[in-house]
């Protein structure tokens, strides 16, 4: 039988083809991307990270039961911990001033807005899959992406944390969590969930893509 999570993959293989596939990616994949989009991007996605800690933080008093609660506390102190340390050093380290970047582009308050409106208003499954769906898809081609070279530290470090097995775990985490979630919910809760995940893709290729249009490239 198949699963839920294996559901979603399959009826929006379009978007997650479109992200798989994405300049951003095969950019990284190639090792062409250029320096300053890179920078943008980090500026964006550290804005993001913060975003992220308040999501978890949803879910932690939205989950069911202690052992969810258990998980995603630690969660919350990788993202506290390694993810934010890493954009704090990084940011360092290039001479990056946040102030000097646009960081709040309609691609980016879209994927930051929706993402917390849905995490607010909806229920513990509706985290889970924003969260599966994000962390999955960033898990996939990060992987890919960690068998080839990328002359940037940096880059080369962000790839890595996203392709090494702690993640992995967190991501697949994720992935049964939903599955287990949506085997008690009903047709009409199953339908709308997969809408949200399709939703999460769209925004996450709008995202990516900003980097790109606000420097010129």
């Amino acid at each position: 039988m198949t699963s839920f999570t294996e559901q979603l993959l399959a009826e929006h293989q379009s978007a997650w083809r479109a992200m798989q596939e994405h300049r951003f990616v095969i950019d990284i994949e190639q090792d062409k991307l250029p320096a300053r989009v890179f920078n943008q991007y980090l500026v964006f996605e550290g804005d993001f990270v913060a975003t992220a800690i308040g999501i978890f933080a949803l879910a932690v008093s939205k989950a069911p039961g202690i052992r969810q609660q258990r998980w995603l506390v630690g969660v919350l102190n990788a993202l506290v911990d390694e993810q934010m340390g890493y954009f704090e050093q990084v940011l360092a380290r290039r001479g990056i001033d946040v102030n000097h970047y646009q960081r709040d582009l309609p691609a980016v308050g879209r994927f930051r807005d929706g993402m917390l409106a849905a995490a607010r208003e909806g229920g513990y499954a509706d985290i889970i899959t924003l969260m599966f769906g994000a962390e999955w898809m960033y898990y996939t081609w990060c992987r890919r992406a960690s068998e080839s070279a990328q002359a940037d530290a940096d880059l080369r470090h962000w790839v890595d944390m996203h392709a090494a097995e702690a993640f992995f775990a967190q991501a697949r985490w994720l992935k049964e969590e939903l599955d287990a979630c949506a085997a008690a919910l009903p047709e009409t809760e199953r339908r709308r969930l997969s809408a949200l995940y399709g939703q999460v893709l769209e925004w996450e290729i709008d995202f990516h893509q900003a980097a790109y249009a606000q420097q010129g490239v």
